[in-house]
Order: structure tokens, then C-alpha cells, then sequence
């Protein structure tokens, strides 16, 4: 009897498992189902919106092609009207020119001599101020030349120069060369109880550089700490870590006399390694011809830079004054040079009256030509 009523138990859980499982899938089918059309819904609503928007971008596109029309039926009109604005500006611009030109010459007293002979008839010119106005007419007209000449030179491609000034030491030099006006390269000895404040004045530039003393052949007065082919690498290596970290975004060194230290292979690995330790570039000033610095530089991949021209071999202008000259011109054979002089008052003096001639060129930092 028991086990028929246990037997009946089993069958009744049975059936409400069965049961509860069937109502568990039909819920899962309705979820499903609703999903479902919550999708379509979705779907038909995007396809409206998009159905909508093509009507906008027709509409949007059929308006810009009645506006292009537009456009090209009075194009032919405007274009001629666009070229006579054009030529009124540039006759403008002449006549600006010309007047500014006549406000120079008004100044010296020289326009009023011009219109005084233009109020007077042809006829009654006297030779001699019929000269006065043609010579002034044509001075008028070179001025006129020269100034447009300047303008359209700021267009043209300019060869580059790097001018560096080295022995920079005391504030009068500063002083000195910033009252040039120039876009010169400064190089500033290490500090030493000589010259205590060369970072300090460096910093008053754009771009500097460090001088770094290095050990000639024949030089009766050498820097302090001056390097020495015989240094070892590890005060090498010390001296330029210093020279880095007492002036602030340096990136270029350039040797002070050097004949003895850049002639000898060794040293010039110790140095360069130490350069490159501190992502230096070292501008060989050519101090002796056999120099050791392009052999090293390749073989360490380091870019090689050298000087082209010393500026002020001999002390006086005119000598300085033909040293610049012979640096424009290769600057143009060949895109660029580095020149070389001191902050002494000749070398200074001559670089004042050449600016004419450096109009040539485009004065530029080295950083400008082999990066910074």
C-alpha cells in the first residue's frame, strides 16, 4: 500500500516538472517574440528615417546644383570683373609705393624742386633745370625699383650662411654683437675663474654654442682646463657632462685652436664618444688639415661639420670685408656655408658695412641646417 502511494507521488512530481518546464518555454518563446518585434519596429523606424534624409540630400543636393548653375552662368562676368580687381590692386600698390617714394624725397627737399619745375611751361625750362628734373626723375625711378625689388626678394630662395663668432667671454661682447642686428651663432668658452658668467650671457641668446679649448701645436696662451690628446676618457668624458649641464638646450661644440688634439685619432674618439653620450654635434673648425674628425665621425655614424671660411685670418676690415664675400659665394654654389670670425672691432665693423651683401644670403642658425 506504501509503495503504490510513493509510486503515485513520483508520477504526480513528474507531471508538475513537465508542467512547470512547459510554462518556463512558453514564457521563453514570448520573450523571444517580443524581441523580435521590438527589432522590426526598430528597423521599419530607421528605414523611415533614412527614406527621410535621402529626401533631405535631394532636396540639399537639387539646391546646390541650381546654385552651381548660377554660379557658372555669371561665371565668364565675374572672372573679368575678378581680374580687373586684381590689376586695380597692383596699380594701387605701385602708386603706394610711388608715394611713399615721394614722401622720402619731399623730405631732402628734393620734391619741391620737381614740382616747381613741373608748374613751369616746357618752353621756358633752362638746360640747366631741365637737367635737375630728368636727374631726379631718375632717381625717383630707382628708388621706385629698389623697393619693389626688396619686396619680391622675400620670395625668392636665398642661400644659407651660418656665421659664428667665437671667443664669446665678457658682456661687452654680448653688447657688441647684439647691437649688430645680425643673426649670428655666439660660442662661449667654458666657465673658468677667467670667464665665471659664459652660461649666464648665453642665455641672452636664441642659439649659442660652447668653445671648447682644445690643445694646439704652436699656442703660447692656452684656456684653462684645455683638453689634451693624453687625457683619459674618463675626464673627457667628465668635462663635456659638465659643459652640458651648465648650459641649458645646448646641442653644438666647436673647437677653440685644437691643432694638436683634433690631429690625434684617439682623442678624437674619447671626445666624440662623450658627445654622442650627451647628444652633442661637434663643428670642426678646421684648425689643421688633418684633422681626425671626419674619419671618427663616420665611424661612429655622427653627423660631420665643418668650417668653410675664417673670417678674420688678418685684422682688418677690408681683408674681413672679402672673407664675407668669398662666403656668400659659396654659400650660393652650394645651397650653404659656415663662416668663422671673432668679436673683435674690425671683424664686427666689417659684417656693419656688409649687410648689403649678406641680403644675399639667409643668415640661419647651424640648427637651421642640421637640425636641432
Amino acid at each position: 500500500m506504501l509503495k503504490k502511494k510513493i509510486i503515485q507521488i513520483q508520477r504526480f512530481l513528474i507531471i508538475a516538472i513537465l508542467f512547470l518546464l512547459c510554462i518556463a518555454l512558453a514564457l521563453g518563446i514570448l520573450l523571444k517574440y517580443q524581441e523580435l518585434k521590438n527589432v522590426t519596429n526598430h528597423l521599419a523606424k530607421s528605414k523611415d528615417n533614412q527614406q527621410e534624409n535621402l529626401v533631405l540630400l535631394d532636396d540639399k543636393n537639387q539646391n546646390k546644383i541650381e546654385i552651381f548653375e548660377d554660379f557658372y552662368n555669371q561665371d565668364k562676368n565675374q572672372s573679368l570683373a575678378i581680374l580687373e580687381q586684381e590689376a586695380q590692386k597692383i596699380d594701387n600698390d605701385i602708386n603706394s609705393t610711388k608715394s611713399i617714394t615721394e614722401a622720402n624725397l619731399e623730405q631732402n627737399g628734393i620734391l619741391d624742386s620737381n614740382l616747381s619745375l613741373k608748374n613751369s611751361s616746357d618752353n621756358n625750362l633752362s638746360p640747366k633745370n631741365a637737367s635737375i628734373l630728368e636727374n631726379n626723375s631718375s632717381y625717383m625711378e630707382q628708388n621706385l625699383s629698389t623697393n619693389i625689388q626688396s619686396i619680391q626678394k622675400k620670395d625668392k630662395y636665398l642661400p644659407k650662411l651660418a656665421i659664428i663668432i667665437d671667443d664669446m667671454a665678457n658682456a661687452s661682447q654680448v653688447r657688441n654683437l647684439k647691437a649688430l642686428n645680425l643673426k649670428l651663432n655666439p660660442s662661449f668658452f667654458p666657465p673658468d675663474k677667467n670667464h665665471p658668467n659664459t652660461p649666464k650671457l648665453a642665455s641672452n641668446f636664441n642659439f649659442y654654442m660652447v668653445h671648447l679649448p682644445l690643445a694646439a701645436i704652436h699656442y703660447n696662451k692656452p684656456e684653462l682646463d684645455t683638453l689634451n690628446p693624453n687625457d683619459s676618457e674618463e675626464r673627457i668624458f667628465k668635462k663635456i657632462a659638465q659643459i652640458k649641464k651648465d648650459f641649458k638646450n645646448l646641442k653644438y661644440i666647436n673647437n677653440h685652436t685644437g691643432s694638436l688634439f683634433t690631429s690625434n685619432e684617439k682623442a678624437m674618439k674619447h671626445l666624440y664618444k662623450a658627445l654622442k653620450n650627451q647628444n652633442l654635434l661637434f663643428v670642426d673648425s678646421k684648425t689643421i688639415g688633418n684633422s681626425k674628425a671626419l674619419k671618427v665621425s663616420k665611424e661612429m655614424a655622427m653627423i660631420y661639420i665643418q668650417r668653410d671660411i675664417f673670417l678674420d685670418n688678418e685684422d682688418n676690415v677690408a681683408y674681413v670685408k672679402k672673407q664675407l664675400e668669398s662666403a656668400v659665394k659659396l654659400a650660393q654654389k652650394k645651397g650653404f656655408a659656415i663662416a668663422i670670425g671673432h668679436p673683435r672691432k674690425n671683424t664686427l665693423k666689417a659684417l656693419e658695412q656688409s649687410k648689403n651683401l649678406l641680403d644675399k644670403v639667409e643668415l640661419v642658425y647651424l640648427s637651421e641646417i642640421y637640425g636641432k
